[in-house]
């Protein structure tokens, strides 16, 4: 059996970018600097993980693969299988063997870099907010630009991990006794700048390890003005409320804005949409106050707009005058592979001749509740059994979470069989089927 080996400060440096070595190969490219592709070894980032069908979905960063475990599959740095949940899209090393085209874990283990962190270096929320009221201290943000764009903690700057290298020079202060502190996702990312910085000489280096997460949990953050322009040239879902008097908004506002005086906003906020991961951006009278009061209600991602309606404007965002829209909509658009819960409900009424619904659950699953005409084939048995597929249909994959529909979906695509999956909830009552979104 295949060991993961840690060796000096190589471990440290294992989530940066690197050229991809092979097509597809099961690895990410932050993971390439330090290791080797071998036979039988994938690293990547947890997705998914399917304790009933045994399946795990990876993710690494240019495509996506499913893994079987089973009873004899051993785990390292969490509890059990059960436990693995709790490091969704944390980095994850695999041992595996492959027989037939299905690849069956021998061992999975998470990747701890926060282990040789120094808990001096280690910062809770409430630490880093007592820094914050320091003003030598730099804050970065070392996730992805377009992670940054679309929220960041105000005051910080940007310095992605993968590009540390090539850009640390321009971005750290040049006294290197400043005190700098690194956000991130929660893993990896913010820990290896952390040790890069230390080894460039700078003798105040922490990380907040709670990260972006953590902090949206209490507090607001800022959206990049760059980000709401692309947001609304490409139609991408939010929620926009203007939060000035209602004779500054005729006079002009943001597109897609929906007006709703500050003074006025707490009673209105029956109005906002029930998914709490909606996008709701703030802009105009106490926005900040505005934003905060939205996470009280349980918004996950409640952003501010740093930049008054006349710095829009002049900047080139996109305006209208007149009324702004009465409703507060959210609908987000399907995932990639997705089929749409109206479209499907449709179908599962009367399935169509040019298709098949194929429940992915396990057989007593199925038997306790199914969709009339629908075929049964669990995941974990559907490379196998590709021959009873008929790839003249339409295949939509389907079951209780969506959660296994959408491995089924990696399968089949990585088979090069077209398919769609129900990114949804689904029960039977009394037979009755029920579908709720994601």
């Amino acid at each position: 059996m295949k060991r993961f080996v840690v060796v000096g400060l190589s471990f440290l440096f294992l989530f940066v970018f690197a050229q991809p070595i092979m097509a597809k190969a099961p690895m990410a490219k932050l993971c390439g600097m330090c290791h080797d592709p071998e036979p039988g070894v994938m690293m990547g980032f947890l997705e998914n993980i399917a304790i009933k069908s045994g399946t795990i979905q990876m993710d690494f960063m240019t495509h996506k693969e499913v893994v079987k475990f089973n009873k004899d599959t051993t785990v390292q740095y969490v509890d059990d299988f059960k436990d693995i949940r709790n490091y969704l899209k944390k980095g994850f090393q695999i041992n595996y063997t492959e027989k037939d085209g299905v690849k069956t874990a021998e061992e999975i283990i998470r990747f701890d870099i926060l282990k040789v962190i120094e808990d001096e270096d280690k910062l809770s929320r409430e630490n880093f907010l007592s820094l914050l009221k320091d003003p030598k201290v730099k804050v970065f943000d070392v996730r992805p630009p377009v992670k940054y764009k679309m929220g960041f903690i105000p005051g910080a700057g940007i310095l992605p991990a993968p590009a540390f290298d090539k850009i640390a020079a321009k971005k750290l202060p040049k006294d290197k006794s400043t005190p700098i502190v690194y956000y991130g996702p929660g893993g990896c990312l913010s820990p290896t700048a952390l040790v890069k910085t230390k080894a460039l000489g700078y003798e105040n280096v922490r990380i907040y390890t709670g990260g972006f997460p953590d902090w949206s949990k209490s507090f607001a953050s800022i959206v990049a003005p760059d980000w709401l322009k692309m947001a609304i040239k490409k139609d991408i879902p939010h929620v926009l409320i203007d939060l000035r008097s209602n004779d500054m908004v005729k006079q002009g506002h943001i597109k897609g804005a929906v007006a709703i005086e500050h003074k006025n906003l707490a009673a209105n906020k029956d109005r906002f949409p029930d998914r709490k991961n909606a996008p709701i951006i703030f802009y105009g009278e106490k926005a900040k106050e505005a934003a905060n009061l939205a996470v009280s209600w349980g918004y996950k991602v409640s952003r501010v707009l740093p930049v008054s309606f006349d710095q829009w404007k002049k900047s080139g965002g996109a305006t209208v005058t007149g009324e702004t829209k009465k409703e507060i909509s959210y609908v987000p658009k399907p995932k990639p592979g997705a089929i749409g819960v109206e479209e499907f409900e449709k179908m599962a009424a009367k399935i169509p001749a040019n298709a098949t619904l194929i429940d992915v659950r396990n057989p007593d699953e199925f038997k306790a509740g199914s969709i009339k005409d629908s075929l049964n084939i669990p995941v974990d048995s559907l490379a196998q059994r590709l021959k009873e597929l008929d790839k003249n249909k339409e295949l939509i994959l389907l079951c209780n979470s969506g959660i296994r529909a959408e491995m089924a979906h990696t399968v089949l695509k990585e088979k090069g069989v077209k398919n769609r999956y129900l990114d949804a909830t689904i029960s039977f009552d009394d037979g009755e089927l029920d579908v709720e979104a994601n």
